[in-house]
């Protein structure tokens, strides 16, 4: 595929995946109705997960062809979901997502393993642009927001990072398949996760089930966010990310990285520094970089 063969995938994965930058915002609305803790994160993928089964029923025939490679997309793509979503109740919002943000450069390494990928030059100063921003703003935090030491809210954001690093490029391995298809087990597996993080932290905290109103009271947040507005941006991120190298697709969702900046501040009244907004500038640039003098990064397979 050439650079201008990318440039329109590439715009449009960047737009909308910046949309998941408020991504914590309707999930703090649940939490407020009832539906606390990891039943909040399990409500946000069963709903969407529900939506898409007359989907799985009318494409069985299809959907259930080749389960193998589509349940190690959907554990992969799908936990990332959970785990990220987790974060937000043990660590920052900030810190969250700059943390899941490592995955271009676990994206990167798997590819160059996985598919034979050939890294150019400018990925590799994309990745360096992009992390440098990252490492101002963990380091930039002087009101204790971001502190040092890791907690488990970021080890489930690395881990989501990981998760969905590895599952880009099993996702490029996978580009013949319909997006479409991919999609449920996303949702399936993110449900799975949750419940089993739910009930293996049981010894710590209260999982009894919310009851019916609450769950009522959160269903039009739920669904308004995360069926109508975010499911279709993972059926978007998920084709697109069958189109484009899994590094430039992880580079290319720093968008969010802008976005929950904007809003941590904005709306839960994290403070941003100056050291910051430069990072975020950094940030912006490594997707610049990317875009328009990174050269179409091709695999052995299309070579050859």
């Amino acid at each position: 595929m050439n650079k201008n063969s990318q440039l329109a995938p590439s715009v449009i994965l960047f737009f909308t995946v910046a949309l998941w930058g408020i991504f914590w915002l309707p999930l703090r609305h649940i939490e407020a109705a009832g539906i606390t803790g990891i039943w909040s994160v399990a409500a946000i993928n069963i709903v969407p997960l529900l939506f898409l089964l007359p989907l799985v029923y009318y494409r069985r025939r299809i959907f259930f062809a080749d389960l193998k490679t589509k349940a190690i997309i959907g554990f992969a793509m799908g936990g990332g979901m959970a785990f990220y979503a987790i974060a937000f109740l043990y660590t920052s919002i900030l810190r969250t997502t700059l943390l899941f943000y490592m995955s271009p450069i676990w994206a990167t390494f798997l590819a160059m393993f996985l598919l034979r990928e050939k890294i150019n030059p400018g990925r590799w100063i994309a990745i360096a642009t992009a992390f440098a921003g990252l490492l101002l703003i963990l380091s930039g935090k002087s009101d204790g927001t971001v502190s040092g030491g890791i907690n488990r809210g970021d080890l489930f954001a690395l881990a989501s990072g990981l998760l969905w690093g590895y599952g880009t490029v099993v996702i490029k391995q996978s580009k013949e398949m319909p997006a479409i298809d991919l999609v449920p087990g996303q949702y399936f597996w993110a449900t799975i996760v949750a419940m089993l993080v739910l009930f293996g932290t049981s010894f710590t905290q209260d999982i009894q089930v919310p009851a019916l109103e609450k769950w009522i009271d959160a269903m039009p947040v739920v669904i308004g966010f995360y069926v109508l507005l975010t499911l279709p941006t993972i059926i978007i991120c998920t084709r697109i990310a069958q189109i484009l190298s899994p590094g430039r697709t992880c580079l290319l969702m720093m968008s969010e990285v802008l976005v929950a900046g904007l809003s941590a501040p904005l709306l839960a009244g994290e403070v941003i520094s100056i050291t910051e907004w430069f990072a975020g500038s950094l940030i912006i640039s490594a997707t610049f970089i990317e875009v328009y003098f990174t050269p179409a990064i091709t695999t052995e397979s299309e070579t050859s």
